[in-house]
């Protein structure tokens, strides 16, 4: 799965409106509910552990690309949308 399918899931979006520029501020459904259960999304999907620190550090969709890159999911290789 694709980490926008994701997302777009998590928060009830359009696929087309996860950009990496996206944050709480800019998707309306983004809250620490649904942030949480981002987390539990991507670590179901990309088969990943994250940290309370790097959890924290979700401040955007970039931020969230760049923690599964570092952990070699090869998300940076895919488009967004």
């Amino acid at each position: 799965m694709r980490l926008a399918d994701v997302v777009a899931d998590v928060f009830e979006v359009d696929p087309a409106d996860v950009v990496d520029e996206a944050t709480p501020a800019t998707l309306e459904n983004w809250t620490s509910l649904r942030h949480i259960q981002l987390v539990v999304a991507l670590e179901a999907a990309y088969g990943v552990s994250f940290s309370s620190q790097e959890i924290r550090g979700f401040k955007s969709v970039g931020d969230v690309r760049r923690a599964l890159a570092d952990k070699g999911t090869g998300v940076d290789e895919e488009a967004l949308a």
